[in-house]
């Protein structure tokens, strides 16, 4: 079972959440069937979304997305505040080798921007953007929050595939110093974290989440927050209808025309769902009333 455990220091204001999501990455590659590099890349963005969504609050959704000029081109993950994900990668067949033993996410990713979009329920959306430092991800992520929220974080990010393009090891950490903490506290850490296994490493090696907690800060902690971590699509083929009337009528109109059923794919789940020469009909009386 996947989990995400979020923390706060006992004696400073230090939070920290880490997170094993092997299942829910592998689902991931399985659904969009990725080679290595295209795996890691999703599997990191997935663990980044699910660390975000940790500061969500009930009813709440965050979107990470990454765009690039590499091969990989685009990875978007959305996360709610019960840590359900979905992902959707553009270019799922990309492969890049190795760079000093590890996928070579960076590459595959190139130059671009990241951004995040939380939705808090109200009206209106924050979105935010920053450019990418190193399209690795993690590092990417500590800089956002860093520049674009001004809360000092530390992310670990890491995702093992095996030799049969199966996913072993998928999961981090993210380290956020709040107001209030002390700057030898936060020094200590910064020691810590910089000789620290990887995340896929410590997974690797059987470790819980508080445990890559403790391995990760040195320092007593109290868990605040523990929840299943879950793969999940809220696509219905009423929200693909929704969808299409965005299209607008002249486009409708000539679908009509050819006389023909649709197939239409959600890209997150790949789940298939036939419009109707009845439903595009509805679709085509909804502009009449509007």
């Amino acid at each position: 079972m996947d989990i995400l455990l979020k923390a706060m220091l006992k004696e400073d204001p230090v939070m920290v959440v880490s997170l094993i999501d092997t299942e829910t990455v592998e689902k991931a590659r399985k659904i969009h069937d990725t080679l290595p590099t295209a795996t890691a890349a999703l599997g990191r963005v997935i663990s980044g979304a699910l660390l975000l969504a940790s500061t969500l609050k009930e009813n709440q959704k965050i979107t990470l997305q990454i765009r690039g000029d590499g091969p990989v081109r685009e990875i978007i993950a959305e996360a709610d505040a019960q840590y359900r994900v979905r992902a959707y990668i553009k270019r799922p067949h990309i492969h890049m080798g190795l760079k000093d033993g590890k996928l070579d996410v960076g590459r595959a990713i190139g130059k671009g921007f990241i951004n995040v979009i939380r939705d808090l329920g109200l009206r209106d959306v924050y979105q935010s953007s920053v450019p990418l430092q190193t399209g690795e991800i993690a590092t990417d992520l500590a800089y956002y929050l860093n520049v674009s929220e001004q809360i000092p974080s530390a992310v670990s990010l890491g995702v093992y595939v095996d030799t049969d393009n199966s996913v072993k090891a998928s999961g981090g950490f993210m380290v956020q110093r709040l107001p209030g903490a002390r700057d030898e506290v936060i020094s200590f850490i910064e020691r810590k974290l910089s000789n620290v296994k990887t995340a896929s490493s410590m997974i690797l090696d059987g470790l819980s989440p508080l445990e890559i907690i403790e391995e990760a800060v040195g320092l007593p902690v109290d868990v605040l927050d523990e929840k299943e971590v879950t793969y999940y699509c809220s696509c219905s083929k009423e929200r693909v209808l929704g969808a299409m009337v965005t299209l607008g009528r002249k486009e409708i109109e000539e679908m009509l025309k050819k006389g023909e059923n649709l197939e239409v794919s959600c890209r997150f789940c790949g789940n298939v769902y036939d419009v109707t020469l009845k439903d595009l009909e509805v679709i085509l009386r909804g502009y009449d009333n509007n």
